[in-house]
């Protein structure tokens, strides 16, 4: 916490037109800033040059806050220590303009994202190199979350992942279904759910996300064999826990990064025309990079 404010110290040093507001740290120390949002934990605030360039945002716990002066009288808020209750700070900067709105958490966040999935299980039996080629697939997806508070929104997931493999051999018919060699095999999932969301603020523009998502996978493979095609399908409720890293550069837009565990496993599926039983992972871990909107 030293070092913070004594950064902030020397940033404050070369600004003063655009600084509207002022904090009073526990220790007494004075931060000239604009305040951009009081959380239920954390003071948030944005500190500029004279020119009005953002220098940094940065946020304090309000248990090291002694008070917090904000410049225009309609939209004052002030914490003060219970030691000095009665302790009112000179509102130096009342007759400067707003120029900075002060930040909102947004409503509803849109995540569309693409990136690498590795199947953990499934395909037993198979030659470990077109093992790897199945359990190596691409993903793109979406999310739509709407926050019912600052912190839990809820909302929906939609994946789409595939791959492909392609190679000659001969596996064993107890695992293979009597196919003597598979080539150019082609799969994909689906998945669609809804999802219950968590989100904490480091900073205005840096959040860490949270998610629990529950709904269908559609599995499909298509391929050859002995130079005949075939297919499998099936589908069953898989379960999705994950988490993100979102950084706005924009008020309304920034770009993220995730890792995401999806677990489910098949029962039973159609086989040319035939349901046969089956013990088949679909257990995977998504790692996604994307963009995001908010409003």
């Amino acid at each position: 916490m030293k070092k913070l404010i004594a950064l902030l110290t020397i940033l404050i040093a070369s600004h003063c037109a655009f600084s509207q507001d002022l904090i009073v740290t526990a220790e007494g120390d004075s931060i000239e800033c604009k305040i951009t949002r009081i959380g239920n934990d954390f003071i948030h605030f944005s500190v500029y040059g004279k020119s009005g360039v953002l220098l940094m945002r940065s946020r304090l716990p309000l248990t090291q806050v002694q008070s917090y002066q904000q410049a225009d009288p309609e939209e004052k808020n002030e914490k003060i220590d219970p030691l000095n209750k009665d302790e009112e700070l000179p509102n130096k900067y009342e007759d400067l303009p707003v120029v900075y709105e002060e930040f909102l958490p947004a409503s509803f966040r849109l995540s569309l994202n693409t990136g690498y999935t590795y199947q953990l299980g499934g395909y037993d039996g198979l030659p470990n190199s077109y093992k790897k080629q199945l359990q190596s697939l691409w993903n793109v997806g979406a999310e739509l979350s709407c926050f019912i508070s600052d912190d839990v929104g809820i909302g929906a997931k939609y994946n789409y992942i595939f791959t492909r493999a392609d190679e000659d051999f001969q596996p064993p018919v107890s695992t293979a279904f009597g196919f003597s060699s598979i080539r150019d095999e082609k799969v994909s999932f689906r998945y669609v759910g809804l999802l219950l969301g968590f989100r904490n603020f480091l900073y205005d523009d840096q959040i860490v996300n949270y998610f629990i998502s529950g709904g269908v996978i559609k599995y499909r493979t298509d391929g050859l064999a002995d130079g005949a095609p075939f297919y499998q399908e099936g589908h069953t409720f898989g379960a999705v826990v994950g988490v993100s890293y979102d950084f706005l550069f924009h008020r309304n837009v920034g770009i993220g990064v995730g890792a995401e565990v999806n677990i489910a496993n098949l029962r039973e599926f159609d086989n040319n025309g035939n349901i046969v039983p089956a013990d088949f992972s679909l257990t995977r871990v998504d790692l996604t990079l994307g963009f995001r909107f908010f409003k």
